[in-house]
């Protein structure tokens, strides 16, 4: 008896099987067709998982932002309200000096 005689024999047991079980597999086959939908569909667990995940990543995005806003509202009412701060951005981000003043850039060696 060869390996193609043993396929044979089994796929006969198969169809015996399925032609005196009908309802049985249908049922079966059924369940496994719910349950799959069930994990793999458009509403399914793994694309839940998958949504969840993007929402709490979204959410911490937000967070940041509302915070970088919030930073940025203080520093626009430290710059209304104090010319101190205006002078201090202007030299610091654009570099600007007062009339006279002379500025001197001090180098310094980095591979010492």
């Amino acid at each position: 008896m060869n390996n193609s005689e043993s396929r044979d024999g089994f796929l006969k047991i198969i169809f015996r099987f399925i032609k005196y079980n009908l309802r049985l597999v249908f049922v079966i086959v059924f369940f496994i067709t719910l349950i799959s939908m069930a994990v793999f569909g458009n509403k399914g667990l793994i694309q839940r998982i998958r949504i969840e995940s993007e929402k709490k990543d979204l959410e911490n995005m937000l967070e940041a932002e509302i915070k970088k806003t919030k930073e940025l509202q203080n520093e626009i009412e430290q710059l209304k309200s104090s010319e101190f701060r205006q002078e201090q951005v202007a030299r610091e981000k654009y570099g600007m000096t007062k009339d006279g003043e002379k500025i001197y850039k001090i180098i310094t060696d980095s591979t010492k």
